[in-house]
């Protein structure tokens, strides 16, 4: 994986677990396009641009999570409230489920009609 030289350097650590094998080093002034490089090969300069292009790319990805969290809250909240008018609207039709037909009303009946019968509600 690694030159000798730096795998003994590195031996037991968790920097040696923990590096990749090759880094990725910006397009900068001069230079056009992004370079990959085996990590052996890097200069200290571009240690560092790989490490503020990762960094870069880190916090845009926390901040997507932060949105995609927020979004997600929100849709949560629609959704609470969704089901809350739902379980308020079946309560409230149980209820006149009941009330109509401990007022002697059939199936067929007319709900109107059946709370109005002597005893319904006015």
């Amino acid at each position: 994986m690694f030159k000798p030289k730096l795998e003994k350097l590195l031996k037991d650590s968790w920097y040696y677990t923990n590096l990749p094998v090759f880094i990725r080093i910006p397009a900068l002034g001069a230079i056009q396009e992004e370079v990959t490089k085996p990590i052996v090969e890097a200069t200290l300069d571009e240690l560092e641009f790989a490490a503020l292009a990762l960094d870069k790319e880190s916090e845009a990805l926390t901040t997507h999570r932060y949105a995609l969290r927020h979004k997600l809250e929100l849709a949560e909240q629609a959704l609470n409230k969704q089901s809350e008018a739902l379980t308020t609207h079946l309560y409230a039709i149980r209820r006149l489920y009941k009330e109509a037909r401990s007022k002697g009303a059939l199936g067929g009946d007319n709900i109107l009609d059946a709370l109005a019968r002597k005893g319904g509600a006015e």
